[in-house]
């Protein structure tokens, strides 16, 4: 079974991803919630450099995994497409996040911040992917 990536829209759409996650954490969007739920008053410049880095492969990685998946399901029409997006975020993300906020003692608010964003960026990615598709 050969896959059927479009791999210009799979590259644009992993930018926008990116760009999503990368600007959910400046002051002003939730960067300063964040530092204030987590107990920080700052976050070290090399660190946010370092994080910033990783960010790029891995949402590269996640949005090749969710166009993988739309391709293999056949869900590439905007309903399934956000269908599919929730039930990944849902059945990988959430779960796994639950888990570790629960045994952190982490709050619902850091959960709905640090978690949110992912189901924003699953749907937002899915929907872009469908539509290119």
């Amino acid at each position: 079974m050969a896959l059927d990536i479009n791999w210009i829209a799979f590259v644009v759409v992993a930018l926008i991803y990116f760009a999503i996650h990368f600007f959910w954490y400046f002051p002003f969007a939730f960067g300063n919630l964040w530092l204030k739920l987590v107990g920080k008053e700052s976050e070290p410049k090399s660190k946010i450099i370092r994080d910033t880095i990783i960010m790029i492969p891995t949402s590269f990685i996640t949005v090749l995994f969710i166009e993988i998946m739309m391709d293999l399901t056949g869900m590439n029409d905007i309903v399934s497409a956000l269908l599919l997006s929730c039930m990944l975020w849902l059945g990988f993300v959430a779960t796994i996040a639950i888990n570790q906020n629960n045994f952190n003692d982490r709050g619902i608010k850091l959960f709905l911040l640090e978690y949110g964003f992912y189901l924003i960026g699953f749907i937002i990615s899915g929907a872009i992917l469908a539509v290119w598709i």
